[in-house]
């Protein structure tokens, strides 16, 4: 503890979806943004907040696999509730009952799951690591765990919570590191390949300097980025 971690569907090989992350990443950035943000609320509800067990069967039966990575029944069951019960608090009313009934929950919820994992893949390719002291950082800065004026962190309520959702310190701590895992992918990505796509030159202008100079600056950015992650 850091302060006192439908049917058998296959998804392997999803490479190609993060090649379309990566290219909306760039080209779109608020559409993928308000993607990530909605991916990111869901996990950090359905994998902290009501709480994520590492022990559970390994007899579970198994909905799909990313790279390798099983999805759970269980896990999946779990998710599929959180969020519509979100949507719900949501989308109020006629229209947002008209919305719930129209929306592909099944598949939204398996999507989310894929999306996650994949960038979490993503980041360990990058070797991307999350310190237990950015751990501690992150879950200090939760309200829910913050008590007085100015409000600081409180291990009473942080023990409290876990208890009330019925899970250990382990397994939220390692929600939490995956969370920042991701946060901190889809930063990488969409900083080298910003810089890998740079401005028009202007006709006449010699290339083989500015094109060296643009790698050059591409891995010292990159570099230092991933200095600082």
């Amino acid at each position: 503890m850091i302060f006192q971690k439908v049917g058998a569907a296959t998804c392997e090989g999803w490479g190609f979806m993060l090649e379309w992350i990566r290219k909306e990443a760039v080209e779109r950035p608020k559409v993928i943004g308000a993607l990530m943000v909605l991916i990111g609320g869901i996990f950090v509800l359905s994998m902290g907040w009501w709480g994520f067990s590492a022990s559970r069967s390994a007899k579970s039966d198994v909905i799909a696999k990313v790279n390798g990575v099983p999805i759970k029944v269980d896990d999946y069951s779990r998710d599929y509730l959180i969020m519509k019960d979100n949507y719900k608090r949501l989308l109020r009313g006629d229209l947002g009952a008209k919305i719930l009934k129209d929306l592909n929950f099944p598949g939204l919820v398996l999507r989310n799951m894929i999306y996650r994992q994949l960038w979490i893949d993503e980041g360990r390719n990058l070797g991307i690591q999350v310190s237990d002291q950015t751990v501690v950082q992150e879950i200090a800065r939760i309200p829910f765990f913050q008590e007085g004026t100015p409000p600081v962190f409180s291990k009473n309520a942080y023990v409290a919570f876990l208890k009330e959702t019925h899970q250990t310190a382990e397994s939220f701590e390692e929600s939490v590191r995956m969370d920042v895992l991701v946060q901190r992918a889809q930063l990488f990505v969409r900083a080298a390949q910003t810089i890998g796509n740079p401005p028009p030159q202007p006709q006449g202008t010699p290339t083989t300097d500015a094109n060296a100079e643009r790698v050059r600056l591409q891995n010292e950015t990159v570099e230092a980025l991933q200095n600082q992650l």
